[in-house]
C-alpha cells in the first residue's frame, strides 16, 4: 500500500509533537502547546520576539512571573497598580499601556494559539 507524501508528512508531524509532549512536556506554567508552525510574532525584530516568547513561557520581566533573584515578589502592574502584572494584562489590559495598544495592536483580542 503506497502513502502519499501528504500523508507520511502528517505522520511525521503528528510523532515530533508526540516525542515532544512525552520527552520535554510543557510546563504548567506555560499555557502555550508545542507548535510546528512559527507564531505570527516571529515577524518582529529579534529581541521583541525573544521578549514575546519570554512572556508566553512566564519567565520574562513582568511583575507576576516567577524570579530567580526575590523570593517574594510583588506581582502588582508598576504601570498602573491595579492587578497582577501578567501576560495578559501587560498586553491586553493594562489602562496605562492603552495609547500604545491602540497604535500598535489594533484588533488585538486574545493571546491564544490561534491569536492573530
Amino acid at each position: 500500500m503506497r502513502k502519499t507524501y501528504q500523508a507520511l508528512r502528517t505522520r511525521g508531524r503528528n510523532m515530533l509533537l508526540q516525542d515532544w509532549a512525552t520527552d520535554a512536556p510543557t510546563p504548567p506554567y506555560n499555557e502555550y502547546p508545542p507548535s510546528l508552525t512559527p507564531h505570527p510574532f516571529m515577524v518582529l525584530l529579534k529581541f521583541l520576539a525573544g521578549r514575546v516568547h519570554q512572556m508566553r513561557a512566564a519567565k520574562s520581566y513582568l511583575a507576576a512571573h516567577p524570579s530567580w533573584f526575590e523570593d517574594d515578589p510583588n506581582p502588582t502592574c508598576p504601570r498602573c497598580g491595579t492587578e497582577s502584572e501578567t501576560f495578559h494584562h501587560a498586553i491586553l489590559t493594562c489602562p496605562a499601556r492603552a495609547r500604545v495598544r491602540d497604535l500598535l495592536l489594533k484588533g488585538v483580542t486574545s493571546l491564544g494559539q490561534d491569536a492573530p
